[in-house]
């Protein structure tokens, strides 16, 4: 069984039909808003306009290896 149908399958426990649509329909937006975002930044980098702060990406960096540590 995949991730998606066990998540669905446990929210049926908790919730009526009618919220199963309405969780489908978000998930479903939220998935929209992602594709979204990353055609516009393919078009960003394909046309070399897209910047990178350095600062920022050292800073994530950083805070994933040290999650990574931690555990």
């Amino acid at each position: 069984m995949e991730k998606k149908d066990q998540f669905i399958k446990l929210i049926r426990k908790y919730i009526d039909e009618g919220d199963i649509e309405k969780v489908e329909q978000i998930l479903s937006e939220k998935k929209m808003e992602r594709e979204q975002k990353i055609q516009i930044l393919k078009a960003l980098i394909e046309k070399g306009e897209y910047k990178v702060d350095p600062k920022k990406v050292a800073e994530k960096m950083i805070e994933f290896f040290k999650a990574e540590k931690e555990d």
